[in-house]
């Protein structure tokens, strides 16, 4: 039998048990959402006594265990493959386990990513394990994307059960756009040195493909920055991708932000005012210049401003994913069907 536990940071749960299996299709495993004080089970049977007895307390250390089994994670259950006996060396098994966490790993991933599009939060994974009781192979892996709340900060965050259901519905289409770009990518090379295999994932990816896709690259940037000047600049970057802008794109980005994720004129012009300050900020820093915001409080408005922009991206993406209509392929053509389709169903 094999286990993967997928540690989860910055987050609290409700004390349940959240099967995600439903949403993994094609990956013919257990998998579920778990809260530290819930039960280990695998097939109906208590695994709590098998992961004690296996070496996980010595391969992690006993910080990282203790980090581990107290924090919210995802556990993954599998039974032994035939070829997990014919290893014939750890760099064998090393390269397959790896290519089966990555794929774990992903989902905890999109996962964070649900997250974020039901509330602001920097919920991320960075520590996972893996065991084969059978063979008696374990292994630690780290793979760090932290993430950041759109004050720069990591916090905790409560998500109760209908919110996570709400996460499990968003991970639907963002799956959907990560497996229909997955060709655009290049192999992933690998370095295998003094028995520790690390995956070159991020020079693997390519920007090619749909604009879904390109904004998802950009939101992962966006909520990998603390520096608020820089995580504004990617909000502002992932907006025109959304709506196809190629000029003027303060006012059009600004207009047409207020158009597609407000219902009252107030409102309509609180996000344009937000926007175009946002623009100001952006423009002040891609171009090395001093922040125009200064005194005592220009840390806290600037905060503001970023929240703000955060929430009017979640709320434009809410609506986004869910209509394949505004999803574009980069040529002149494509491009110009969806600007008519915004302006014809949200009229600036």
């Amino acid at each position: 039998m094999n286990y993967l536990f997928i540690q989860l940071n910055n987050i609290d749960i409700p004390e349940e048990r959240f099967d995600i299996l439903s949403i993994g299709e094609g990956i013919d495993v257990e998998m579920y959402l778990e809260s530290p004080a819930h039960l280990l089970t695998y097939k109906g049977e208590e695994m709590t006594d098998v992961v004690e007895q296996s070496s996980i307390r010595e391969d992690l250390g006993k910080y990282d265990f203790m980090a581990l089994i107290r924090k919210p994670m995802i556990a993954v259950w599998m039974d032994t493959e035939q070829r997990e006996w014919e290893f014939e060396n750890k760099e064998e098994a090393d390269s397959y386990y790896a290519v089966k966490t990555l794929s774990c790993t992903n989902l905890a991933q999109i996962f964070a990513l649900g997250l974020w599009m039901v509330k602001d939060c920097s919920v991320y994974s960075d520590l996972s394990y893996w065991c084969n009781t059978d063979t008696t192979y374990s292994s630690k892996n780290r793979r760090s994307i932290q993430q950041l709340n759109a004050f720069g900060k990591a916090e905790m965050t409560f998500f109760n059960s209908e919110e996570i259901s709400d996460a499990f519905g968003y991970m639907t289409p963002i799956m959907q756009i990560f497996a229909e770009a997955r060709n655009n990518n290049a192999p992933i090379d690998s370095l295998y040195s003094q028995g520790t295999h690390v995956l070159n994932i991020e020079a693997a990816l390519s920007n090619n493909g749909c604009s879904f896709y390109r904004i998802l690259i950009l939101l992962q940037l966006a909520r990998k920055t603390g520096l608020l000047c820089e995580k504004i600049s990617w909000y502002c970057a992932i907006l025109e991708s959304l709506f196809a802008i190629e000029r003027n794109h303060k006012k059009n980005v600004s207009e047409m932000t207020a158009a597609f994720i407000t219902d009252t004129e107030q409102e309509k012009m609180e996000v344009i005012h937000s926007m175009r300050m946002a623009y100001k900020i952006r423009s002040e820093f891609v171009h090395g210049s001093v922040s125009s915001l200064v005194g005592s409080n220009a840390q806290a408005e600037l905060g503001k401003l970023s929240s703000e922009v955060d929430s009017y991206v979640r709320r434009a993406l809410r609506k986004a994913f869910f209509d394949e209509n505004i999803n574009y392929e980069e040529t002149t053509e494509d491009k110009k069907r969806v600007r008519e389709y915004l302006r014809n169903n949200w009229p600036c």
